[in-house]
């Protein structure tokens, strides 16, 4: 009896690892990309199928809806950016749902002529995990492309009327 409790348990607890790494160039002023990734409500407003938000000192609370039919409910998470130093940014993510939880580490690095360098790791646990990796990566490009983009043309809109 325990090796099938065992065989069932053990599931839940074996992560799926996914690393991806991306670079942007925004035509804006350095300070000001700089500023926009630092100011929480900005970079929340920018997050697609994002829902009761609740901002606080160092991060975010809120609710997620994935873009895929077949994952059924809302992803509720936690956001908090850890540090902040020599222009680059640690941010890390909680979410959970019934069954399912990931934790996502982002190391954001911004560099002179504003190209900025994203580098995501990803835990994936339990029902999530029988997702492929393909599906993760396209799942995460899914939120992560008109994210940046919404970031991209608020700075290049703003730079451009300045």
């Amino acid at each position: 009896m325990l090796s099938i409790r065992l065989f069932y348990l053990l599931p839940i607890y074996i992560s799926v690892h996914i690393e991806l790494k991306k670079e942007y160039e925004i035509n804006a002023d350095i300070d000001d990309v700089w500023q926009f990734f630092n100011d929480i409500n900005k970079i929340t407003s920018c997050i697609p199928n994002l829902e009761d938000v609740k901002i606080e000192k160092n991060g975010f609370k809120a609710k997620i809806k994935p873009p895929f039919s077949f994952i059924k409910g809302k992803f509720r998470i936690e956001s908090e950016i850890n540090e902040v130093k020599d222009n680059t940014m640690k941010i890390t993510m909680k979410g959970s749902s019934i069954g399912s939880s990931f934790y996502m580490l982002f190391h954001i690095t911004f560099s002179d002529n504003t190209k900025i360098e994203i580098t995501v790791t990803a835990e994936t646990y339990g029902l999530l995990k029988t997702i492929p990796k393909s599906l993760i990566h396209k799942i995460v490009e899914d939120i992560e492309t008109p994210m940046l983009k919404c970031i991209k043309d608020r700075l290049e809109r703003s730079n451009n009327s300045a």
